[in-house]
């Protein structure tokens, strides 16, 4: 990865919400020197950086706290700058720097594009690019002190655009990853109340505390320390009195092709106890001499908080396995006082021997549960099983075992599998979940066993609406993940990513010009009934709303996971290569099974050479079933499968490329002390993603060209010529922000429009 000279500034985010659902990108405001042989990128760090967004009937009054330092050794007069996406509307701004204020002028987006081309001409940086038609706001000069610490507070009022009832919040960070140091705090707050229950909140950039205070008013928090923020804030919220919610985002990229959506399915914050469903579950501990020590005691631990968290209407039992198979109660029982102590005293007493006999211990906690002919078998079921190694008691084969138990699971019970350290055999209990409608999941050992089993149970502990199917009314939905969506649980949040065919939006009614409706309905069983809800929605086609263009990488993220599973599970094939290796080339999808394409000595535009390659890796993956590597590709694979947020790209060192996060580890060291790798020659921009070849930013929509040999196909622009700022004029946002990406020394290959530039 190329390092920038110490002498190149970074920009400095001051900042504002800039609010629309309709805005392609959006912008921050940002220091800019006044003398031109000072660059953008100035010697600037920041130290912190507090933001408070208080919404209240859809009117968001934003206030900014941030210090900054001029790391230089000279005064250095600057002026702000704050660029104004199309759309977005501000209703009064203030800029107070060390307590004075400063006023800012509202310049027209045409004034505003003279002002940008200006400074990237005179600085020869392309870093204002992106803000091409914006508007802007720009303040007089003011000075800034070496090594004297410059507090800086932006205040203002913004209205949050609504897309039927979803309303975005947004705030940028994005060019606070120009900061000359990692930022010592960085926290952004957004403190929302509403006339109706807030039913659903999801941000597709950040992992966020959420805080009900009550029904009708949220606090989410994003909040991290000694760290480069490379993504803008971006939160969703709705707002309805409904039993379930569900919402939907749509993005279609371009006109005749298939369209993406992403769905929101959640509960009422005020579900009471006439919603939770009374459930079924049997636990299933491996007891084998394996386990003894720690294991066993923290097992013990996690079972005992399970059935004292039991509802009072459920029904458990507790199964332990070693050689052979032992019951707690000889059936079911209900969560009474005196059936949990009984259960707590025998847990106990529970000690480890003896070898594994999975088998068995399967078939057992079925003969447990009543089948689906049953009037009690409308209760939802789930077996939680947990082992820390493979079968060496009884039936060892694992195509045998698999048979068995969908052949036994009559019941229909939900299979939630935990894997205990590196010695178990993780194809076979993916395939136990994946085939019996649960999900697997693993412990490091490292990890604590019972806080990863009673945080399952913890989630599913209150179901209030089982076996949910989605369909969306005249729209045929494809590659929809995840394939089964389950149950849904108090507190939950179910998010569903697929794919629409494209044609079939435009046959749908439209009360308006380009935007479509149907409805969306969510089935399932709801207080012991079968229950159907539904909801207006909007879809809408290409060119509208690129806000959602995050949808169609989320989508492409867990359809790799999927597509990983599938190479594990059922072993490798030229066409599921092929598709895992397109998707990931196209969104910049790093993974160890993929980051061969950031190696620079991988010709992209060989694909021969790129399957070889990939097969390679399919080998590989397919023979990790257990140990270490099979831990970590199962984590991997999981991770890609719950995606909920497109991994932010990761700043390794200030000043360098924003290389991408990698999902999942090639190390053993980072995975087990929770580290984010990065894979350097590739950058994410948007929907698409670059790679580095030599001096050449090659983009992936002219991957399949040969800088030499394509010679002929390719045109050759020198940056900051009047050929150059055409392009720039003519691009889209996202276009635009890929070229100023380009830093001095470096080339780009891009296509732009159906040509292929090479831009020098």
């Amino acid at each position: 990865m190329t390092k920038r000279k110490k002498d190149i500034p970074s920009i400095l985010a001051l900042a504002a919400v800039l609010l629309g659902l309709a805005v392609a990108a959006f912008a921050d405001g940002m220091i800019v020197p006044i003398r031109p042989e000072i660059r953008v990128r100035g010697h600037w760090a920041v130290k912190y950086h507090h933001v408070k967004v208080t919404v209240r009937d859809q009117v968001a009054s934003v206030h900014i706290d941030q210090e900054f330092v001029n790391t230089g050794s000279g005064m250095i007069e600057v002026e702000y700058l704050f660029p104004v996406p199309p759309d977005a509307a501000i209703d009064s701004m203030t800029l107070m720097v060390d307590g004075k204020e400063f006023a800012a002028k509202l310049l027209n987006a045409d004034e505003a594009r003279r002002i940008y081309e200006d400074i990237v001409r005179r600085k020869k940086d392309p870093a204002l690019l992106e803000y091409a038609g914006f508007g802007l706001y720009r303040t007089r000069a003011f000075p800034l002190e070496p090594g004297k610490p410059c507090r800086v507070v932006v205040t203002y009022k913004s209205v949050c655009r609504k897309d039927g009832q979803l309303v975005e919040v947004w705030y940028p960070l994005n060019t606070e990853k120009f900061s000359a140091k990692p930022i010592d705090d960085v926290e952004v707050q957004a403190d929302i109340k509403t006339a109706a229950d807030i039913t659903a909140v999801y941000s597709p950039s950040h992992d966020l505390k959420v805080e009900r205070k009550d029904p009708r008013h949220v606090i989410a928090t994003y909040h991290a320390k000694d760290t480069l923020p490379t993504t803008d804030f971006q939160l969703y919220y709705k707002a309805a009195d409904e039993k379930v919610a569900a919402t939907l985002l749509t993005w279609q990229p371009e006109e005749r092709k298939d369209g993406y959506f992403m769905m929101l399915v959640s509960p009422s914050p005020r579900a009471d106890n006439r919603a939770v469903v009374a459930k079924d579950v049997v636990v299933v501990l491996d007891r084998s001499g394996s386990m003894s020590g720690k294991k066993i005691d923290q097992a013990k631990e996690a079972l005992t908080q399970i059935v004292r968290n039991l509802n009072r209407e459920d029904r458990f039992n507790i199964l332990t396995y070693s050689d052979d198979v032992e019951l707690l109660f000889d059936r079911l029982v209900e969560a009474k006082e005196d059936r949990i102590r009984e259960a707590a005293d025998r847990i106990d007493r529970i000690e480890a021997t003896g070898g594994t006999n999975i088998h068995v211990a399967l078939l057992t906690a079925m003969k447990m549960l009543p089948p689906r002919s049953d009037k009690e078998s409308r209760r939802p079921a789930y077996i939680l099983f947990i082992t820390d190694g493979k079968p060496t008691v009884g039936t060892r084969d694992e195509g045998e075992i698999l048979k068995a138990a969908r052949r036994a699971n009559d019941c229909a019970a939900r299979i939630f599998s935990f894997g205990v350290g590196y010695d178990v055999n993780v194809r076979l209990l993916d395939k136990l979940s994946d085939e019996n409608g649960g999900k697997s999941g693993y412990v490091k050992p490292s990890e604590p066993v019972e806080t990863k089993i009673t945080s399952l149970y913890n989630k599913i502990k209150n179901p209030v609406m089982t076996a949910l199917k989605v369909e969306i009314e005249g729209l045929r939905l494809r590659d929809m993940y995840p394939r089964e969506l389950g149950d849904l649980f108090e507190g939950d949040q179910i998010v569903v990513v697929g794919r629409y065919f494209g044609e079939d939006a435009s046959r749908l009614p439209s009360r308006e010009s380009g935007v479509y409706h149907a409805q969306l309905v969510v089935r399932g069983t709801y207080e012991g009934k079968e229950r159907a809800f539904e909801y207006p929605v909007t879809i809408r086609p290409a060119g509208r709303d690129t806000a959602y263009g995050f949808v169609e990488k989320l989508w492409a993220i867990r359809r790799v996971g999927f597509l990983l599973d599938e190479v594990q599970l059922h072993g490798k094939s030229q066409e599921v290569i092929d598709e895992i290796i397109r998707l990931s080339k196209t969104y910049g999808i790093m993974t160890p099974y993929t980051s061969f394409l950031a190696d620079e000595t991988t010709a992209l535009a060989r694909p021969t050479e790129v399957r070889r390659l990939g097969l390679d890796e399919a080998e590989k993956l397919a023979d990790r079933t257990s140990g270490a590597a099979g831990h970590m590709d199962a984590a991997a694979r999981y991770e890609m499968k719950k995606a909920a947020q497109v991994p932010a790209p990761a700043a390794t060192e200030p000043g360098d490329v924003a290389g991408t996060a990698m999902i999942g580890n090639r190390s053993k060291e980072a995975y087990e002390q929770n580290q984010r790798e990065s894979v350097v020659n590739v950058q994410q921009v948007g929907n698409q993603a670059m790679y580095r070849r030599g001096q050449v930013w090659v983009a992936a929509n002219a991957s399949h060209l040969d800088a030499e040999k394509d010679k002929d196909k390719i045109q050759v622009v020198n940056r900051f010529s009047d050929e150059y700022f055409k392009l720039v004029q003519a691009n889209t946002t996202e276009e635009n922000q890929m070229l100023a990406t380009q830093r001095e020394g470096e080339e780009i290959l891009i296509a732009l429009r159906g040509q292929a530039y090479l831009i020098r």
